[in-house]
């Protein structure tokens, strides 16, 4: 019985002709001078990310899909761009190619089934820079005959492999850049740990690339020490916002709190921050009135905005701000009952769409108990030192194993530990004062350092 791939690739056949139709006989082909090889090689972990809007497995993915936004958001962050070219399967066509073409300085990838070399010249007719060839649907000879054609126009080879037995074919057969699939191609599953296996008997010297499954920063963490980079695609398009999605794919999900003016938000987002903090505490050197805090958000719209504050009754008086999050910052109540009913009394003042965060003083003698009891309901924890803004961290050994993957983790953290702090694999980090050149300022200089040491962690 046929197998998605086998239609993908017969149907692709019965185009061959409409192709040709369309680039002509003799199409003018200049060879590129972008060059995909040349930007995988960056110290971090690199990711080419795919402008798609559907597929065979999920159908429609982005049914507002332009092309144009997609390569200007991809832009600020990958190697390089991949554009879905099938029409049937997947939604695309050249033009897509063609429009990412002009609207980016990057590399770009057209993502085809192909097994004829007009497919090639039509990639290279509307813009890309390098090809897809797949082993699993090319025999040698197939694979030699396009990847010259290819490599004629200087086009960039990405080979695609799912198996040890490809695996050996693409090193016999002098491919530079190898693309492990972690999808089965029969029945359409993901498994990243397939990455991992055939990593192994990759050939010295070749960019290899992990294809499909890669949704978080943690994925990345966990094969970034074994390839040169990931190909992205449908977590990114599938909801939300296209920016924020990038950076929670490559930063995780952090936060800078305390922030103070509109340009200090501007470059925690342009670092790679998806929360920003904003305090509203009378007594704190980084509180904010409202009308600040609405000029914050409005000067920075691309960052998700968390109130802080260590009131315990009052939330009304932040409802209509249209916070992401309220985060809860007063002592630790006595008991559990009385921290969910803190908890319970904030949310009906702020409302159902403004999500309950409450921070946890670590170093209070009933704060592992407490940090428990609210995770089970489901709480987004913040674990910091003391009452917040200290500059200091905690002991992290005191930290659950049960809540340290749902918690951020806060307190003290700037360039020089957060390496030490990700290997704890928390939901994400907290910056503030360690990130500071004087008393609530916020250093671009420092952020990006801890943020780029960021990009970089991988599990090694």
């Amino acid at each position: 019985m046929p197998t998605v791939l086998d239609k993908i690739v017969a149907n692709r056949r019965t185009h061959l002709d409409g192709i040709r139709r369309r680039i002509g006989e003799r199409p003018s082909l200049q060879p590129s001078t972008r060059s995909l090889y040349d930007n995988l090689g960056a110290p971090e972990p690199s990711v080419i990310m795919e402008c798609k809007s559907a597929s065979p497995s999920l159908g429609s993915i982005r049914p507002d899909y332009h092309p144009d936004r997609l390569a200007s958001v991809y832009s600020r962050y990958a190697a390089g761009i991949s554009v879905l070219c099938e029409p049937d399967y997947f939604n695309g066509d050249y033009d897509h190619l063609a429009t990412v073409h002009r609207s980016t300085h990057l590399p770009v990838l057209c993502k085809d089934f192909i097994v004829d070399t007009v497919q090639i010249q039509a990639a290279r007719y509307f813009g890309a820079d390098a090809i897809l060839l797949m082993l699993s649907v090319l025999t040698d000879d197939e694979y030699t005959r396009l990847s010259t054609f290819a490599t004629n126009l200087n086009l960039d080879i990405l080979t695609e492999v799912i198996s040890g037995e490809e695996m050996e074919r693409a090193t016999r057969l002098g491919a530079k850049i190898i693309g492990i699939n972690n999808r089965d191609l029969n029945d359409l599953s993901v498994d990243i740990s397939r990455t991992e296996y055939l990593a192994q008997f990759a050939p010295e010297g070749v960019r290899l690339i992990s294809e499909s499954g890669i949704r978080t920063k943690q994925d990345i963490a966990r094969l970034g020490g074994i390839v040169d980079g990931f190909l992205v695609g449908t977590n990114l398009v599938k909801q939300g916002d296209v920016d924020t999605n990038a950076r929670t794919l490559l930063f995780g999900e952090n936060k800078v709190c305390g922030l103070r003016t509109g340009h200090a938000a501007q470059v925690a987002r342009a670092a790679g921050a998806v929360y920003g903090g904003l305090v509203f505490e009378d007594t704190s050197p980084r509180n904010v009135s409202r009308e600040t805090a609405g000029e914050i958000m409005k000067a920075e719209p691309g960052l998700r905005y968390v109130g802080v504050s260590r009131r315990t009754a009052g939330w009304e008086d932040l409802a209509d701000l249209q916070l992401h999050a309220i985060q809860i910052h007063a002592p630790l109540q006595s008991t559990i009952e009385e921290e969910k009913q803190l908890i319970k009394e904030a949310s009906e003042a702020v409302g159902p769409d403004t999500e309950i965060w409450r921070a946890i003083s670590m170093s209070k003698p009933n704060a592992v108990d407490i940090a428990e009891a609210l995770a089970a309901e489901g709480v987004t924890l913040l674990l910091d030192n003391g009452e917040g803004g200290t500059g200091e961290s905690f002991d992290w050994n005191t930290i659950p194993a049960t809540i340290v993957h749902t918690s951020f983790l806060a307190g003290g953290l700037g360039p020089d530990n957060v390496a030490e702090a990700l290997a704890l694999a928390p939901r994400g980090l907290d910056f503030n004062s360690q990130v500071e050149n004087e008393e609530g300022h916020k250093d671009a200089h420092t952020l990006y350092s801890a943020f780029n040491t960021i990009r970089r962690y991988t599990h090694d």
